[in-house]
């Protein structure tokens, strides 16, 4: 009886699996490399799986040089943003969330929930918008820090949701990717 009961949870498990596909990850990364060869993704605080999602998203540069996909940390499930608007980050099941309806609003890191500040629209430019206050778009901020490790150095960029304005559209326009391409400086790197 015990043998027959685990096999039918077995193949119940198996069965279950089929049905649920597993995310297409990708980066979030600013179309504009700036001075990062790498490109600038949007990244959890935290290190690859060692943190908790609990300080919000920053500007990174893009980790999926080291394995040619995106990494814990910064590996967004493509579909549910295409389909519902969620920017997800996968490994973590947590959503980026507008913290405040204002201009130089931290991006949270929250538990999904499904709510208007939890979704969001790309422009056909690239900006993203908060459908809650369709005025504010994800923008990478101006002050630029070491982040420790890489070759180069890694670097960080603070984000936060901003006016949207052409005049900084450079930090404001985003694409996904789910395979590495290097990218061409615009901008000379400080740091080596």
């Amino acid at each position: 009886m015990k043998l027959r009961l685990t096999a039918a949870i077995c193949l119940t498990v198996a069965l279950f699996a089929q049905t649920v596909s597993a995310a297409t990850l990708a980066e979030l990364k600013l179309i504009n490399p700036l001075e990062e060869s790498r490109g600038w993704c949007v990244d959890l605080f935290a290190h690859l799986t060692g943190g908790l999602p609990i300080g919000g998203f920053q500007g990174h540069n893009c980790f999926s040089y080291m394995d040619g996909g995106p990494t814990e940390d910064q590996g967004f499930d493509a579909e549910m943003y295409a389909d519902q608007g969620v920017i997800r980050l996968d490994y973590f099941d947590i959503c980026m969330t507008v913290h405040e309806p204002r201009a130089g609003s931290f991006v949270a890191s929250e538990p999904c929930t499904g709510e208007d500040v939890q979704k969001f629209d790309i422009q056909d430019s690239g900006e993203i918008v908060s459908r809650s206050s369709p005025n504010l778009c994800l923008t990478m901020g101006t002050r630029l820090v070491t982040g420790g490790g890489g070759e180069p150095i890694h670097l960080i960029r603070k984000l936060s949701f901003e006016d949207c304005d052409s005049a900084i559209a450079e930090r404001q326009q985003w694409e996904l990717r789910t395979t590495w391409q290097e990218s061409t400086p615009t901008r000379e790197r400080p740091y080596n």
